[in-house]
């Protein structure tokens, strides 16, 4: 029965195809299909571009100076206290990701202390790594001078030599495309 249909499917495209050949791509109409964008429903709370009301919104937005910074981000990062040897293999990685990273040692120091010293090094950003059991497991970031502040659980930490057949890093900046953020949360 499965086998029937599958054959009456084929003979049908096989059908359609010559029809195609012959008459042109107008003969035959091609079916459209059915993506999460075209079953999407319209959403109020989508935006529409220039809308008058968003770009209010965003000047007196209490970020906008931080998302209009043209800046080049510079990171600093650094770790817990006493940190072991897999957290430095993390790190190695992660210093060949990020462009323009620098790692520097925690030693005792406090972190409002850290925050102080990297503010005036002209650091745009803080990252302090945090280990559990050995193992990555807390990752605090600090926008600097003033914030904002983000804690992340950091899971299923794969440093990239024991990935199989990876390949070596290049000297473009990585980038990060988001799409479909158009709702006003999103936006």
């Amino acid at each position: 029965m499965k086998l029937e249909k599958t054959k009456q499917k084929m003979i049908e495209r096989m059908k359609k195809k010559k029809l195609r050949a012959e008459k042109g791509d107008d003969a035959v109409p091609r079916g459209v299909s059915q993506t999460i964008e075209k079953m999407r429903k319209k959403d109020e709370t989508f935006i529409e571009k220039e809308d008058s009301e968003v770009e209010g919104d965003e000047a007196v937005d209490e970020f906008a100076d931080y998302f209009k910074d043209t800046k080049p981000p510079k990171l600093m990062m650094t770790t817990n206290r006493r940190p072991s040897g897999k957290l430095f293999d993390f790190l190695k990685d992660l210093k060949n990701t990020i462009p323009n990273s620098f790692y520097y040692e925690r030693k005792n120091f406090r972190i409002k202390d850290i925050v102080e010293w990297a503010g005036k090094k002209d650091f745009t950003n803080l990252l302090v790594f945090v280990e559990k059991n050995g193992i990555p497991h807390t990752l605090i970031m600090t926008h600097l001078p003033k914030g904002p502040t983000a804690y992340f659980r950091v899971s299923s930490v794969k440093l990239s030599k024991d990935i199989s057949n990876r390949s070596r890093m290049t000297e473009h900046l990585p980038e990060m495309i988001l799409n479909h953020f158009d709702t006003r949360l999103g936006h």
